[in-house]
């Protein structure tokens, strides 16, 4: 059934020439041609009550902005399968090794970003920044570690452990030894989170010679004080809580623009869709049986909405 419009839809495009007059045409013709813009009584079987055709759209809008993430997100993990040279997927967490130039190179230390501490902060070892329902950890590796097959990530609900092979981290002091039983591997970085995060969600990528990133999805929606136990807590003050207005979800969305729409609505002087709701109610009740008022004409100057 989608698609079934789909070449009268194209014909109108092409002649429109691009979606802002495409768009203008269609609400035109529900104008023109439908009762979509007439507001509705509370008997009247035409048109649509105030504030309903907002709702109705924005939800078509979102329906269909679902519908698109969900299948990019479906492309994207097929385009990223047939990449399999330099895509690994080891439960938990999908690794993504990134290529290198292998010709030599001067050392040097990756110029700090403001998005690597978004939210968040700049440890010794690594950073963090954060949304509210996502984060990204940038942690150290050695120069010497240009290959995925050099690590081993292991990332559960609450905790991140990766490991190298010894001989890269010989010559570094800040590794304590004793902790390292394995002859072949030793521990890079093995903290706990401070809150749960969706293990089958979590996607690292590598950066030979400097960095591992980390994706991590949290389990709910909170800001942070810290990435890992025993970390000193950032300010939650003095971060961006502020969110697009995107990132929520429907539902959360339409109660946005309904908020909008009865302040403006209340700048012009007009009934809310509250107050619109409370007057279709006293038109009912105005003719009941029993109402004082049963016979006459409803007079809405004696009736206080505010």
């Amino acid at each position: 059934m989608e698609t079934n419009h789909d070449q009268v839809f194209l014909e109108i495009l092409r002649q429109e020439k691009n979606i802002t007059n495409f768009l203008d045409a269609v609400f035109g013709f529900l104008s023109r041609c439908t009762d979509f813009y007439v507001k509705a009584g509370p008997q009247e079987k035409v048109g649509f009550p105030p504030g309903v055709i907002e709702k109705l759209v924005l939800t078509t809008l979102c329906k269909w902005k679902e519908k698109h993430s969900f299948r990019k997100s479906e492309d994207d993990s097929v385009n990223l399968s047939t990449i399999s040279p330099v895509l690994h997927i080891p439960p938990p967490a999908e690794e993504i090794e990134i290529g290198s130039d292998e010709s030599p190179q001067k050392d040097h230390t990756p110029i700090q970003q403001p998005s690597d501490s978004y939210n968040g902060a700049v440890r010794e070892n690594y950073s963090w920044s954060q949304s509210i329902s996502d984060l990204d950890v940038l942690i150290k590796v050695p120069s010497a570690v240009k290959k995925a097959k050099d690590l081993r990530v292991d990332i559960t609900t609450n905790e991140i452990k990766i490991e190298t092979r010894k001989h890269f981290l010989e010559d570094t002091n800040n590794i304590d030894l004793a902790s390292n039983v394995s002859k072949e591997w030793m521990i890079l970085f093995r903290s706990e989170l401070c809150f749960k995060t969706k293990k089958d969600e979590s996607v690292w990528s590598l950066v030979p010679g400097e960095h591992i990133t980390i994706h991590l999805e949290k389990c709910e929606e909170r800001w942070w004080q810290a990435l890992i136990i025993g970390e000193p807590n950032i300010e939650l003050n003095k971060i961006n809580c502020s969110r697009n207005l995107d990132e929520l979800c429907c539902r959360d969305q339409m109660k946005v623009q309904e908020l909008m729409w009865n302040h403006q609505q209340k700048l012009l002087g007009k009934p809310t869709s509250e107050q619109t709701k409370m007057e279709e109610i006293f038109k009912k009740a105005w003719n009941a049986e029993g109402s004082p008022f049963k016979g006459t004409e409803y007079d809405p100057s004696i009736v206080n909405f505010n």
